[in-house]
Parts: structure tokens; C-alpha cells; sequence
């Protein structure tokens, strides 16, 4: 018995849905490699941020992290998942992305300055300010694109069957 069967997934045709889901593939894969470049140190900027719930959790939450952008980039290279998969790498890239954008806003709301925002690890500062919140926002209008015009299989409404008389 097989739980899920991998299917190939058709490649968009509009230019502009592949551009934009390759350069977020990309940015995954490149925020992905550099957090685990230094994936030591990449707790100690998660602590700080001043997050409320950061302390206890900064390990747990930079694998997690790491793990939702890695699970992001197989639904937006196209490749051959089962539907269930393809649905759980979706929402991985929105859930990684959720989590920027608030960690942007966070940054913005708290009254100080943090050396590093982490978007790309340890290692390659990223100074924290508006930049971080509107590359984020751009990100998600990237991904409501691509979402909407390659919904996953599993989302897709199939059509009524006609009605025999």
C-alpha cells in the first residue's frame, strides 16, 4: 500500500512565474547554506532579537528556520513530490517568510539596535531597519505570484462531474 504517489508537476509558462520562483528557490538555498555555514553561532543572534520566547528556544528555532526554507525550495523548483509533500513544501515557504517578515517587524517595534538581523546567518551581517520588512513583504507578493499561478495539486479544485440523466 502506498501512502502518496510522487507526480511530475508541469513547469509554469508565464516567464515571469519562473523567474519569480526560481529567485525565491534561490534566496532560500543562499539563506539556508549561510545559516548553516555558521550554524553555531546562528542561536546567539536569535537570542538577540529580545524575543520573548527566545531564550529557552533559539536552538530549536534556528533548525527550525533552516529547515522550513530547505523544505521551501522543492515546490518552487518544480519537482516531482507526491501532492501531500508539495503542500507541506509550500507552506513551509510561507511559514519561513511569516517568520522573517516578524522578526523584521519585531526589530522595528523594540527600541534597539541589533548588529545582525540573521536573515543570512552568523556570518554575513545584515543590519536590522525598514529594508528587512520591505524585502519580506516583496518575498510574500513573490509567493502569493507563484502560488496563485501553480496552486499545488492538492488545492486545486477538480471539476463537478456532469450530471447524468
Amino acid at each position: 500500500m502506498q501512502f502518496a504517489k510522487a507526480s511530475n508537476v508541469k513547469k509554469p509558462k508565464q516567464l515571469s512565474v519562473v523567474a519569480a520562483s526560481l529567485y525565491l528557490a534561490g534566496f532560500f538555498t543562499i539563506a539556508a547554506v549561510l545559516q548553516l555555514f555558521a550554524f553555531e553561532s546562528y542561536p546567539g543572534v536569535i537570542q538577540s532579537y529580545g524575543l520573548p520566547f527566545a531564550d529557552g528556544f533559539a536552538l530549536p528555532l534556528a533548525a527550525l528556520v533552516v529547515v522550513l526554507e530547505v523544505f521551501a525550495i522543492p515546490y518552487l523548483l518544480w519537482m516531482k513530490l507526491s501532492p501531500p509533500m508539495r503542500l507541506v513544501s509550500m507552506i513551509s515557504g510561507w511559514l519561513a517568510l511569516a517568520y522573517w517578515l516578524g522578526v523584521g517587524i519585531w526589530q522595528g517595534i523594540v527600541d534597539f539596535t541589533i548588529a545582525n538581523a540573521g536573515l543570512f546567518g552568523a556570518k554575513l551581517l545584515m543590519p536590522q531597519g525598514r529594508w528587512l520588512v520591505c524585502y519580506c513583504a516583496v518575498l510574500l507578493i513573490l509567493m502569493i505570484y507563484v502560488v496563485w499561478n501553480m496552486p499545488p495539486s492538492v488545492l486545486r479544485k477538480k471539476p463537478l462531474a456532469k450530471p447524468t440523466h
